[in-house]
Formats: structure tokens, sequence, C-alpha cells
């Protein structure tokens, strides 16, 4: 337990780079099963507790790593100042509240990652380079879904005396499947608007793609797809990913998402 598990390419880039949480033995078949998670579960299993006061979602997340022992890699700057923010939870929580609230203020999307033992935060969304998946080419497998589960098309906005000042609102989703409504409180140093205009959301779409390989797919990026049997056309963005190298083959499963959504943490 504690052993580190490597995966690299040929050309000896690392791919995985995790620490064995758990082993597993089965006497019947004469397998040893090992299961390993990279440094990014530091974060995410530690609780933290902080004031932090005049400082951006660099730092907090810097502040983390420094606390937790990680080593920092490449952080997405912002140069967004952040007042105030009061931590007493998870390291990964702790982070992804700094970059929400740099998300309000520009509306792009951030995520946490491992590069080897270094912790990144990229901008979501970049897209996968020199490759495409084309159903007369690598893809094997295909479908999606359309539901309105997550529909929200009126975001009624709060000061911190309840009083409404506001509202932000899609009258065309509003017309055609009726109101859902969420409410955003008015947040110091953070425009209103903006803020309320972060949280609507439309019909969602999900797509999943089974096909060969390729190491640059990953969650956190975006890829262009070519597949006739969905109608699925365009540039998607990967939620999930799970590849698997078996008999000499290298297969992928991507579940995909048609909008480059972030994992949104309010401060409580």
């Amino acid at each position: 337990m504690g052993d580190r598990l490597k995966l690299l390419t040929d050309e000896g880039i690392v791919l995985i780079d995790s620490m064995v949480y758990e082993k597993e033995v089965t006497d019947e078949q004469g397998t040893i099963t090992y299961t390993g998670y990279d440094d990014l579960k530091h974060i995410v299993k530690s609780n933290l507790m902080h004031n932090y006061k005049k400082t951006t979602p660099e730092r907090i997340t810097k502040s983390v790593c420094k606390e937790l022992g990680v080593s920092i890699g490449n952080i997405a700057k912002t140069n967004v100042p952040i007042k105030k923010l009061i931590i007493d939870g998870g390291g990964y929580e702790a982070i992804m509240k700094a970059y929400t609230k740099a998300h309000h203020e520009n509306n792009k999307k951030y995520m946490p990652l491992m590069v080897g033992r270094k912790l990144n935060v990229i901008e979501k969304g970049s897209l996968v380079r020199n490759f495409h998946l084309d159903d007369s080419e690598n893809i094997t497998n295909s479908s999606y879904t359309q539901r309105l589960e997550d529909m929200v098309n009126v975001v009624k906005i709060y000061n911190d005396k309840g009083k409404c000042i506001g509202e932000i609102k899609n009258k065309n989703n509003i017309a055609k499947y009726g109101k859902f409504q969420e409410v955003y409180q008015k947040e110091e140093g953070v425009n209103p608007k903006k803020g309320a205009k972060s949280l609507l959301q439309g019909m969602t779409k999900e797509a999943s793609i089974n096909a060969i390989g390729n190491v640059q797919c990953i969650s956190g990026f975006a890829i262009n797809i070519c597949d006739s049997a969905t109608g699925l056309i365009g540039k998607y963005w990967i939620e999930s990913d799970s590849h698997t190298w078996q008999s000499g083959n290298y297969t992928m499963q991507l579940n995909l998402e048609f909008k480059n959504l972030m994992d949104v943490q309010e401060e409580e």
C-alpha cells in the first residue's frame, strides 16, 4: 500500500501517476487487483479552515497545495480580486469556491487536474489537438440523450435583506416549457446580473462515444466529432473518460456534454 502506479507512453510521457489505496487478492483466479488515485485525492479528502481576505483564486489554490503538500503546476490566472472567502470544508471545495467567484465575473470555466504529481488548474474546454472522432474512422458506438431535468430559465436576484432587486430570464424557453426558477443572492464584489446569468440552464444534452483510444481525450477538454448515426457533428466537451488497454487493443469511452460546464461551488 502506498506504492506508486504509473502509466507511460512509448515516448516516456507520464499519463497517470497514482498511489495505491487498495489491494485485492482473489485466490480462486490467482489475480491481484490494485486501485490507485492521483494526488488530487489528497485535496479532495482533506479539510481546511481559513478566512481568506484580499486575495485571488490563484493564491488560494497555492495556499491549499502548500498546506496539503501537493506540488503546484500551471495555475490558471484570473486576476479577479476576492475580498473575503471563509472556508470550513474540503480542499477541493476551497479551490472551486474561489474559482467560482472568478467564473461569475468573467464567465470562464475552470477545472483542477493532476499532470504527473503537480496540480494544474486549467481553463476548461480547450480543443484536443490534431485529432477528431469520425464514424468512418474511429468511432465504434455512440448514443445521446436530451432532457429538461436541469432547466433554469428564470433567476431572481435578492440582496442581503431578502428583497428581490431584479431578475434574468430566457423568454423563449419560458414560452415553450414554462417557468423553472432559481434564486441568486447578491455577493459582495460580484456583478449581480452576471452572477444570476451564470445560473441559467437550457435543455441538457449528453452523448456517449466509444472509439479507438487517444490519450489526449480526457475530462476538461473539447473534441470535434462527426457521427452520422446520432447526428453529433461539431464540437463537444468531455465530461468523463474511461481508457482501456486489453489484448493489444486501446479503446476509450467518452461521456460528452453539449455545453462547457463548470463544477460551480457557491459560498455558503
